[in-house]
């Protein structure tokens, strides 16, 4: 069950003053790894690229698991208890779990505040789908700070491996300037893959896309893609019946649309849904590490923008 967000940031302020207060101290010893935690696949690409071997790193949330609704387990608040830094993305996406793992991890080291906390949504330097007016349950899974799914977006990952390099040199001085140099390469080749995978994706500018959900904004923003709705109405929310009907039509009605679907979502509707349109769709790897392939962030990007343009050169087809 996902705790409701006001009570798990209640939680993590009540970790914050649980914790022991006495300095966290060094994050490593010059002899010794970085031990890095980090909450999606996505950043754990990051911190290895950036880290090399001077790190380990863990991941919390499997990369074909859906991050909204990852299972507070006791092991990784064991995890937790072990790390020297945490990278995790924020804008609330880990709020249902993260608070109460780090109020039973009592780490000083990853507590609020801490130096080793890096949120890394602070990378971004703007923030979409933030709601206008009062939020509430009823509206469904809605993150009050705006869309948390930024890391599908290589321009904002490349933000975030630069606020890695930064945080991690604070953190472990001696090697700071290794940790800077990885990632000013890696940011680097991301940059050099920007005109690749744009290009590859160029035929969907031509179409319209519909989303099964928000995971997929910033992606759809930096392609420049005409995003015509969702399935999911509410976003959490099975969709009613009246409302996939209104997709349906819709898409008719506009045709050469593509349905757009992460591997963990409801595929019976998506699959209806595009089936009844004569849209086709294209199931991708919600992050990094979501099935063989796409282990390295790189090649995750390769993978959903090839079956981007798989779907727009096959319309009706998945």
């Amino acid at each position: 069950m996902k705790i409701p967000y006001r009570i798990a940031a209640a939680a993590l302020a009540l970790a914050a003053c649980l914790v022991p207060l006495a300095s966290p101290g060094p994050a490593a010893a010059a002899d010794k790894p970085l031990r890095v935690a980090v909450t999606l696949s996505d950043l754990g690409c990051a911190a290895r690229a950036v880290g090399g071997d001077d790190v380990e790193v863990t991941v919390l949330c499997p990369g074909g698991m859906d991050p909204h609704y990852l299972p507070a387990k006791p092991s990784l608040s064991r995890k937790l208890g072990q790390a020297d830094a945490l990278l995790f993305n924020g804008l609330e996406l880990e709020i249902g779990w993260l608070p109460p793992l780090l109020e039973k991890a009592r780490n000083p080291r990853v507590r609020p505040g801490a130096p080793g906390m890096i949120d890394c949504s602070t990378a971004l330097d703007a923030v979409l789908d933030v709601p206008a007016g009062a939020v509430d349950r009823g509206l469904g899974d809605i993150h009050p700070q705006g869309n948390p799914h930024y890391t599908v977006d290589p321009r904002r990952m490349i933000a975030v491996v630069e606020l890695v390099g930064r945080r991690f040199g604070e953190l472990d001085p001696p090697r700071a300037a290794a940790y800077r140099d990885r990632a000013e390469a890696y940011a680097a080749q991301l940059r050099e893959r920007l005109p690749v995978w744009r290009e590859r994706t160029a035929a969907l500018r031509a179409r319209h896309v519909l989303l099964n959900h928000q995971h997929w904004n910033y992606l759809c923003d930096w392609l420049g893609l005409d995003v015509i709705g969702e399935i999911e109405h509410r976003p959490g929310i099975a969709a009613s019946p009246r409302h996939v009907q209104d997709m349906v039509e819709k898409s008719r009605a506009l045709g050469d649309v593509v349905v757009m679907a992460a591997s963990w979502d409801h595929l019976d509707v998506v699959r209806e849904v595009a089936g009844r349109a004569g849209a086709s769709l294209a199931v991708l790897p919600g992050h990094s590490g979501a099935e063989p392939g796409t282990d390295d962030y790189l090649a995750f990007l390769d993978v959903v923008t090839r079956r981007l343009a798989e779907a727009a050169a096959a319309p009706g087809k998945e």
